[in-house]
């Protein structure tokens, strides 16, 4: 198993400049609660970075292709925390090659009923502005994953770290390269037309490799490093009499460890829903331990 760096996600905040600069210095002292605030819950799954307020087209389009750019960037949460003209975003999110999660909460909670006046009604205009928001990534046919309700409310949260979850998939495929046994083509469009759609739509390659190769590559692997994972495994878990040192399938999960081909364990803790997946995803061959129904 390859350790796999962990990306960021930044956090992106726009508001117009014609609100002038004390509403613009409150929106950037704003937008890091919020970003800390997420921190401190513990409940994401990739560190979320404050970006700076973005508040024209150049900003914007800037930064899109600096997130491209960043090999440490999995992808963006934006936010608009006022009314926002939604239009100046357009050429950034354009250029943008990353996943994003639109973020749409109101900044507090609660309105301060005693207080309000037109100063705070301008600054906290997130219901207008994410609405144009909204319109503007629907005009552009943009996937995105749109989070509403309170920052601080825990479901919002788990919400946020699932959409972490799947821009950390996608990052770490993009540039990956899978090989394909016994293809009698090697990098040619057009006799590989499922492989060129995946290469274009996810980013990374699906290439032939010969059989010769594949061959040279299992014998190289040494006896150590397959009689050690085996053996954690028979200490760890519940294995099958058969697969166990001595049984008359112990050779055929060698065999399957030496390929690198990690076995599928069953037990009590194990979900039906999730083991059929895997059956339709791979040839899984499974012995169950006594008494254990699939």
């Amino acid at each position: 198993m390859i350790a796999l760096a962990s990306p960021e996600i930044g956090c992106v905040t726009g508001s117009p400049h014609h609100y002038g600069p004390e509403t613009l210095a409150q929106v950037a002292r704003n937008s890091p609660t919020i970003v800390d605030g997420l921190g401190a819950a513990k409940r994401l799954r990739l560190k979320l970075v404050f970006k700076p307020v973005l508040k024209t087209p150049d900003e914007i389009r800037a930064l899109g292709l600096e997130a491209n750019r960043d090999s440490h960037c999995a992808g963006l949460v934006l936010w608009i925390q006022t009314f926002s003209p939604s239009k100046m975003g357009i050429g950034g999110l354009t250029a943008l090659r990353k996943p994003f999660v639109h973020l749409h909460p109101q900044f507090n909670r609660d309105l301060p009923w005693a207080t309000i006046d037109m100063d705070f009604v301008n600054l906290h205009q997130s219901a207008h502005g994410d609405r144009g928001a909204g319109f503007r990534h629907t005009r552009l046919r943009l996937n995105r994953k749109v989070l509403h309700g309170r920052w601080q409310d825990p479901e919002v949260q788990d919400r946020l770290a699932t959409g972490m979850r799947a821009a950390r998939a996608w990052h770490d495929t993009q540039g990956a390269k899978f090989a394909r046994f016994g293809d009698t083509m090697r990098q040619v469009a057009g006799t590989e037309g499922d492989k060129v759609s995946a290469e274009i739509r996810f980013g990374y390659a699906v290439n032939g490799d010969g059989v010769g190769d594949f061959v040279k590559w299992v014998d190289a692997v040494s006896e150590t490093a397959i009689t050690g994972p085996t053996a954690d495994d028979e200490s760890r878990d519940t294995v099958a009499k058969a697969l166990r040192r001595g049984g008359d399938r112990h050779d055929s999960w060698r065999a399957g460890a030496r390929q690198g081909i990690e076995p599928v364990v069953i037990n009590a803790d194990t979900r039906l829903a999730e083991f059929k997946q895997t059956l339709r995803n791979n040839e899984v061959y499974s012995y169950l331990a006594p008494g254990r129904r699939a």
